[in-house]
């Protein structure tokens, strides 16, 4: 073996750790879009990359959406010939806008980008564009044409809802802001307000009503619908904590399920008094995509709490088995969509490979199985699950207390009978 060149050695070391250092994509904390982690990714692709649409310029040019992209042009082209009725220079402004914050945009990516810059100020453009008329549409104050592309085809109406929640997906906020504030009137709805209402959320999954303030502040659409979401308060992180028994186990010591209130949100879980309450969830094809994008921010974002994490961790400890999915269903907490065993499937996979540094029920989880190890809940409510759970039960048991009561009435009146 020859001998060691210290000095070499220590001279690529140097190298490669200043590479390391200058290299934004990996330390800096400006980037809020990922590619999605190859473990993940692996082991279910399709929630992560697009059907229908790209947006943004991960997978911009792929072949299969030559389609969208035309429609995603025509979308701009509406947009702009609308507003060049008041601002004849419009397209002029909005290339000088984009190209004045592309640096910034481009830093918000992970990853670095192929494309120009000429070419990237193109992408944002039009997408940003095409987003921000079809939110208009979707929310009502812009005409929906009836030969309109994507608001009159319901396969490619539920593919950009689909998409538009995609980690990789996603374009800078602040692109979006930039576009709508130079292609707005001053009266019209906010972007904030408009992106909301776009994630159909009421429907989709549920959430808060009103819009807080803060929500401006989000770095792109899966982040400002994550915001939204976890606004309400849900309790302090824990690094220590222990889970709950499945719906069923539950039951059967006594708790009951109760539909809680979908204003404060989705995350709002209660229990108090032996009941747990829990916000309507709707369970559907989009559900997973959704879900699992929302958790891959969380767990790539610098700054990210691992709030609706925990709120998946605590569905998947309460939905096992289909017989769980249906006792929940039965109380009105979830509307399936699915059948029972592909609803129970989704959430008992959900959390696989994921890391969670605290977890954010874990008050609610301690209250919950303080109730459920005290004795007097589980016999009560074993022994009415087996002797009131039919009417011809119920009668049996009547008549065995009336028998009770009178053969206890004659053993009285014969005592004193006797004395």
């Amino acid at each position: 073996m020859g001998s060691l060149d210290t000095a070499a050695v220590e001279s690529r070391l140097r190298s490669s750790m200043d590479d390391i250092v200058s290299d934004d994509s990996i330390l800096s904390t400006k980037s809020s879009i990922f590619v999605t982690p190859k473990l993940l990714f692996e082991r279910n692709k399709k929630t992560y990359v697009p059907h229908a649409f790209s947006i943004g310029p991960l997978h911009h040019g792929r072949p299969d959406m030559i389609y969208t992209e035309k429609i995603k042009l025509q979308y701009s082209r509406d947009l702009i010939k609308r507003v060049s009725k008041w601002n004849d220079t419009i397209l002029k402004d909005l290339v000088e806008e984009i190209a004045s914050i592309e640096e910034e945009a481009r830093q918000c990516y992970a990853v670095p980008l192929r494309f120009t810059r000429d070419k990237f100020v193109e992408i944002l453009l039009v997408d940003g564009c095409f987003l921000i008329d079809l939110f208009g549409k979707h929310y009502g104050y812009l005409p929906v044409p009836e030969d309109d592309p994507v608001m009159k085809r319901g396969y490619l109406r539920n593919g950009i809802f689909r998409d538009l929640f995609l980690l990789e997906n996603q374009i800078p906020w602040l692109v979006l802001d930039h576009l709508y504030r130079k292609t707005t009137l001053p009266h019209q709805t906010s972007l904030t307000t408009l992106a909301i209402y776009q994630c159909a959320i009421r429907s989709m999954i549920g959430g808060r009503t009103v819009v807080p303030r803060t929500l401006h502040q989000s770095k792109h659409i899966l982040e400002l619908l994550r915001s939204w979401l976890v606004a309400q308060k849900v309790g302090q992180g824990a690094t220590t904590w222990e889970l709950i028994p499945s719906a069923s186990s539950l039951v059967e010591a006594g708790v009951k399920f109760k539909e809680g209130c979908a204003s404060n949100g989705l995350l709002d879980i209660k229990f108090s008094n032996g009941v747990l309450e829990i916000p309507r969830l709707t369970i559907q094809e989009t559900i997973e995509p959704v879900f699992r994008n929302l958790i891959i921010f969380e767990q790539c974002y610098h700054s990210c709490a691992p709030i609706f994490l925990s709120y998946v961790i605590l569905l998947d400890t309460l939905i096992n088995t289909p017989k769980d999915v249906d006792i929940l269903s039965e109380k009105g907490i979830i509307t399936n969509c699915l059948n029972p065993q592909e609803a129970a499937e989704i959430f008992n996979n959900l959390d696989n490979d994921t890391f969670v540094s605290e977890f954010y029920y874990s008050e609610l989880c301690q209250e919950v199985n303080k109730y459920y190890k005290r004795r007097w809940p589980r016999w009560r409510a074993i022994y009415v699950r087996n002797h009131f759970s039919s009417p011809w039960a119920i009668a049996s048991q009547v008549f065995a207390a009336i028998i009770f009561i009178l053969a206890l009435l004659q053993t009285v009146f014969n005592i004193k009978k006797k004395h």
